[in-house]
């Protein structure tokens, strides 16, 4: 387990800072990973919460999904859907939909930091389908949820977070290092959280060590990092955006276009507003 308090900026604080998870996202990812759960339980838990609840109808109900009659229910609408993007609907909008706090930040943009979340959420999802030892649903709500200790720094001081991405970018270093000047670990800030919140070991662990050289699809650990590393290594970084070198474009592999439009596709689908295809 980390250590709760390192030198300069006080974890303890940044995680008291951010504001509690709601119950219904303790409950929806609850029951996003129990294997014998029915979109019959997904429903019910989603249905209370009204906004959650209006945020999947205003879904079924938009061009996309149209039906000869409105959909009013919860779980018809979450049969419409499909039970695998009602889970992913559900994870990322009880989640992301908490934590959107409206501040004029100038170069830490939290529209970027649930793109690389959802992002490696998707990749986390499809290395564990692939090495078929962990379980899809913890690797999605796992690579949501792997950056919440630098969410957690941003409520405590924007302007630092601001000011450190500045820092990173005017020097050409990762975010990782300037926060570690500074004397905070994001990654251990987080584990941290989840284990305040009671998440699973697996998903605290794989937090905790997302920043590791781990090569494996047999862990949640691993497929949380490997995620995540393939996710900034096209691009697609955690909150900031570098602007490409004069001259030059931004061509993403096709493998990496596809995962961006499945990411895209959730964004919209979370916050309803479309949000394009992009690859930074």
């Amino acid at each position: 387990m980390p250590e709760a308090r390192q030198a300069g900026v006080d974890v303890v604080a940044a995680i008291e800072a951010l504001p509690p998870l709601p119950a219904v996202a303790l409950r929806v990812m609850q029951v996003a990973q129990d294997p014998k759960a029915s979109a019959s339980d997904l429903a019910l838990v989603v249905s209370a919460d009204p906004g959650l609840s209006s945020r999947i109808l205003r879904v079924v109900n938009s061009a996309a999904y149209r039906r000869m009659r409105e959909v009013t229910s919860v779980q018809q609408a979450l049969v419409t859907l499909g039970f695998v993007q009602a889970r992913n609907l559900a994870i990322s909008g009880a989640i992301a939909g908490s934590y959107a706090p409206d501040a004029l930040n100038a170069l830490f943009r939290i529209e970027t930091f649930w793109r690389h979340s959802i992002a490696v959420a998707f990749k986390a999802a499809e290395l564990a389908g692939q090495g078929r030892r962990v379980d899809v649903p913890s690797a999605f709500t796992a690579g949501i949820v792997h950056n919440m200790g630098r969410l957690a720094l941003f409520y405590r001081d924007p302007a630092l977070v601001d000011q450190a991405v500045a820092r990173a970018m005017a020097e050409g270093r990762t975010l990782e290092e300037v926060e570690a000047e500074l004397g905070f670990d994001h990654a251990a800030a987080g584990e941290l959280l989840a284990r305040k919140w009671k998440l699973p070991e697996a998903i605290c662990e794989a937090i905790g060590r997302h920043h590791e050289p781990l090569e494996t699809n047999q862990t949640l650990a691993g497929c949380v990092a490997m995620a995540d590393r393939y996710v900034v290594e096209n691009g697609l970084l955690p909150g900031y955006v570098l602007p490409p070198e004069p001259g030059t474009v931004r061509v993403p592999a096709p493998e990496f276009a596809q995962l961006m439009k499945q990411v895209d596709a959730l964004m919209e689908l979370v916050t309803g507003q479309p949000v394009g295809v992009r690859a930074a």
